[in-house]
């Protein structure tokens, strides 16, 4: 125990390290707390408002960018990412994994993406922090092992199409229980975080537990029905009026397949499900539509990170005119299962099901039907509420009856290549 300490205090093992030694070693939360207290004293750079600590020249410092060049592996830029099960990846020495980060223009500073693969038997390093995230399982099966400080572990199993969102700061290590490799994405607020606090270190290595939100509770990771239930909303705090149907839990353990509830204000054959994940500021939902049918094109802020879970089509994405075909920016994303994309702040977009089978997606970002972030970022309801409101009234939802005759037949164009027919309603109804 001694050496431990010593071998920290030295500067021989990082202060990350020292914490998850301390943690599985037995060294008590006091001690551990007087230590790092001790080594952060002894060290001019660690103290607040050191000279040694700050550069009085700095200009325009992201720290998250700051932090993701440290990170040392492949960096993402573009609206989107065709296939994530085939994004070039790289090894991750934080986490012992291979691995890469998505950081798409949608993004904006407020949300961002990772991609991990863990080799079969292999597991992550277990790591905790203070940003929120909800993983996505793209290939193989395994298990990820969740706790506290003074409560027990727990266990939970996931398979390609389970999405699991661990509570905040709590210590997480994800393990390979198949026989081929295991990749997931996670969709993090780490951006926001990271910049807000600018020390890695305290968002790393804080001992805070927020119990809160997490308590080891036994079915906090469940999936019996009692986690579906259908809450009351009234017309200014939800993208659905009357109610919606929400998912509470840390753990689905099947996206593809879980039901989901039919919703016509957001378009024909159009049906969805809120995600209540881990009581976080960041939630989610899943969002099917039918063959033959397209969604209306709506906006919202931004970091909304769209993973498409299977189907076939395309989005189209634009700004500054309610007509696609007038806009001097004009962007076609066309996407497959495990296609990732994020709409940029403001812009309408709109997405067409031009396959064979019925096209499901995961969004995650700030807000949701839970806790509301910031109203600029589309907090208090605000995005929501304008999201399932026409333009006509000030909304940011666009008719069919409203569109650009354009769309329609882009669309129709599409479905000849394949031979399929086109279920959209005449006459500008939903």
């Amino acid at each position: 125990m001694k050496n431990g300490v010593k071998r920290f205090v030295q500067g021989r093992i990082s202060r990350r390290d020292f914490v998850e030694w301390a943690g599985s070693g037995g060294l008590s939360l006091a001690a551990t707390a007087s230590v790092l207290r001790a080594q952060q004293s002894s060290d001019p750079a660690r103290r607040p408002n050191s000279p040694a600590s700050r550069n009085r020249n700095q200009t325009n410092v992201n720290p998250y960018e700051a932090w993701l060049q440290q990170e040392n592996i492949p960096v993402y830029r573009d609206f989107h990412v065709a296939d994530l099960r085939a994004l070039r990846l790289k090894p991750w020495k934080r986490l012992n994994a291979a691995g890469a980060y998505v950081d798409l223009k949608g993004g904006e500073g407020v949300n961002d993406g990772y991609v991990c693969e863990i080799a079969p038997g292999a597991s992550t390093t277990a790591q905790r922090y203070l940003f929120e995230e909800v993983l996505y399982c793209l290939s193989g099966e395994g298990e990820s092992v969740i706790w506290t400080p003074g409560r027990s572990k727990q266990t939970v199993r996931w398979q390609a199409g389970s999405i699991l969102a661990p509570p905040l700061n709590a210590w997480r290590q994800h393990w390979n229980r198949g026989k081929t490799p295991v990749r997931f994405v996670s969709i993090t607020n780490a951006p926001v975080v990271i910049d807000l606090f600018h020390n890695t270190d305290f968002v790393f290595n804080n001992d805070y537990v927020f119990r809160d939100r997490y308590d080891s509770e036994p079915d906090f990771f469940g999936a019996g029905e009692n986690k579906l239930y259908y809450k009351q909303t009234s017309g200014e705090e939800s993208e659905i009026e009357g109610g919606v149907f929400t998912w509470d839990s840390g753990l689905v353990p099947d996206a593809r397949r879980i039901g989901l509830a039919a919703v016509r204000q957001r378009g024909a054959g159009n049906s969805r499900i809120e995600l209540q994940c881990a009581d976080n500021s960041m939630q989610a939902h899943l969002s099917e539509f039918a063959v033959g049918t397209y969604k209306k094109a709506h906006r919202h802020g931004p970091g909304s990170h769209v993973v498409m879970l299977n189907g076939r089509g395309y989005t189209l994405l634009w700004k500054d005119t309610i007509k696609y075909s007038e806009s001097k920016t004009q962007v076609r994303i066309d996407w497959t299962e495990a296609s990732m994309f994020v709409p940029p702040d403001g812009w309408f977009h709109q997405h067409f099901n031009a396959g064979a089978e019925p096209a499901r997606y995961l969004a995650a970002t700030w807000g949701g039907d839970g806790k509301w972030f910031m109203r600029a970022l589309g907090g208090g309801g605000r995005t929501h509420r304008l999201g399932k409101t026409s333009i006509r009234k000030g909304g940011n939802l666009i008719e069919y009856g409203d569109e650009d005759p354009v769309i329609r037949a882009i669309f129709e164009s599409e479905l000849k290549k394949t031979g399929l027919q086109s279920r959209m309603p005449s006459g500008g109804k939903a």
